[in-house]
């Protein structure tokens, strides 16, 4: 029994390493300043959305173990919006259905980005990314091709990085065009 309360520790422990990680790279310049993303709260959550999703994807390849792994990732990543909703000054009964709303966008963007991975055409990824992302920038300034191929970078990163490694809660992300790699983030 104790064994199953430690090894869900540290599964929890390597979930927020990689949500850290994920949130780190969803922070990276170039998508506000060059991108057209906008630099808002619902600008920030589609980028870490969109890297959590990437990484939701990597760890199904991973049978089980890589999908309780998925599990404690969504549990970090409610947390986390949980967290950031109370500091936003959501009142306490609003909380619970906007965490509800966050994490559905979250199933619909993993759900959305592996759909469009499947499809060898650039052209699939860059129309989830501008269908996702619309609502953000209504006159249409979003940098989709740019995305699109960073989407398609990060995908290939991850996929060839040791099973090891991303159980381990260890990513390199490659970075967007134009910032150099992210390198690996613990």
């Amino acid at each position: 029994m104790l064994t199953w309360l430690k090894s869900s520790r540290d599964r929890r422990q390597v979930a927020r390493s990689l949500y850290g990680s994920s949130v780190t790279a969803a922070r990276a310049h170039n998508f506000y300043a060059q991108w057209g993303v906008p630099d808002t709260v619902q600008g920030r959550f589609e980028m870490v959305a969109l890297h959590v999703a990437l990484v939701l994807r990597r760890l199904d390849q991973e049978g089980a173990a890589g999908r309780r792994l998925g599990l404690a990732l969504t549990e970090a990543f409610v947390a986390d919006m949980d967290d950031t909703m109370r500091e936003m000054t959501f009142g306490d009964l609003a909380v619970p259905r906007e965490i509800k709303r966050a994490t559905a966008a979250l199933f619909d963007r993993h759900t959305a980005y592996l759909a469009a991975l499947a499809v060898p055409t650039d052209m699939s990824l860059r129309a989830a990314l501008e269908i996702q992302l619309a609502y953000l920038v209504p006159g249409g300034h979003l940098d989709g091709g740019r995305l699109a191929d960073y989407v398609h970078k990060c995908a290939s990163a991850l996929d060839a990085q040791p099973a090891a490694q991303i159980l381990a809660g260890e990513i390199a992300w490659p970075g967007p065009a134009g910032s150099g790699p992210l390198g690996s983030l613990r």
